[in-house]
């Protein structure tokens, strides 16, 4: 069956999706999309539009193929797939939200970041109150005058560093985590591929935004995860030399072709074992995301003409100044 190939390779980004809804518009379409993608993240405003487009335009929506990264916003994307399918070095990351640091131009935090300091700063409060208490009635002290030593020890400790916390900031990131849900909600229950709990996984679940989800991992997030057939691999080592360099191009790269493709089968259960060699065909030559590539703020007022079609919705759209990313 002809199956429609979509090639993704870059930060993602509106001028991605563009690209992207351009290809759909160009010509007739299959019943089935694949989506190739390698990406270190980027908006996840174009994340969620950029899947939205594949779910629309495809009777059957689309599959997803990771030849090696796809991080970020780009796993945002793999909430909408119906299947994925991973190779042996394969990867993909979290979703908790990149908030850009104040004033600085690259540096950028973890919308979790500042909600996790709150979570420690209240428990060791407690814990902290707790001890006290227990050693000054100990020492003979009453119940009351413990309580109140205890209060002013804890107070003078954790009322400093608490005081660094900005409710403002604090909100912005509670507000950037509410929109990787929403957007995430909305396209894992067309897609219907995510594990009960998987989303709030990908969220929050993870320590670290390079947290790396291997193939396993990702069997615990979505339900079809699968090893590449032979005709996939191919296809993973013909991206892989074509746009492995490209993972990190602020201006992504966006190709199309039609190819016959095989109904996939599933991939064995337990295949997580990586090549001897610490290489495979499908990863060979395949650039490393940048650690601080996972976002870019879209510009102010600048506008871009969508194509004419159910995925692009000829209108001129305005991007509205942003400093998240995932």
């Amino acid at each position: 069956m002809k199956t429609d190939v979509y090639k993704y390779a870059g930060v993602i980004s509106p001028g991605g999706y563009t690209r992207l809804c351009k290809k759909i518009s160009e010509r007739d379409r299959s019943k089935k999309a694949l989506l190739v993608i390698a990406t270190p993240g980027g908006d996840p405003n174009a994340g969620f539009r950029i899947a939205r487009a594949l779910q629309h335009e495809y009777e059957d929506g689309f599959d997803a193929l990771v030849p090696r990264y796809c991080k970020s916003a780009g796993t945002m994307i793999l909430l909408g797939a119906r299947q994925i399918f991973m190779a042996n070095q394969s990867e993909l990351g979290p979703l908790d939200i990149q908030i850009k640091k104040g004033d600085e131009l690259f540096g950028r935090s973890s919308g979790l970041d500042m909600t996790q300091a709150v979570s420690f700063l209240r428990g060791e409060a407690i814990v902290s109150f707790n001890d006290y208490m227990h050693k000054l009635v100990q020492q003979g002290l009453s119940t009351k005058v413990a309580a109140e030593i205890s209060v002013k020890l804890v107070q003078g400790i954790f009322n400093p560093i608490a005081a660094q916390i900005e409710p403002l900031r604090l909100a912005e990131m509670q507000r950037a985590a509410a929109i990787t849900l929403s957007y995430g909600a909305r396209l894992m229950d067309t897609g219907k591929n995510v594990l009960p709990n998987g989303l709030e996984q990908l969220v929050a679940g993870y320590p670290s935004h390079a947290f790396v989800i291997d193939r396993k991992e990702a069997r615990t997030i979505f339900s079809n995860v699968h090893s590449p057939t032979a005709a996939l691999d191919r296809l993973c080592y013909d991206f892989t030399k074509s746009h492995g360099s490209k993972v990190n191009d602020q201006n992504p790269t966006v190709d199309f072709e039609s190819i016959e493709l095989s109904d996939h089968p599933k991939g064995a259960p337990n295949e997580e074992a990586i090549d001897p060699t610490g290489a495979t065909a499908s990863s060979a030559g395949a650039s490393k995301p940048d650690e601080h590539g996972d976002g870019i703020a879209t510009r102010r007022n600048s506008t871009s003409r969508r194509p004419r079609s159910r995925a692009g919705k000829s209108s001129q759209s305005t991007g509205e100044a942003s400093s998240l990313s995932v």
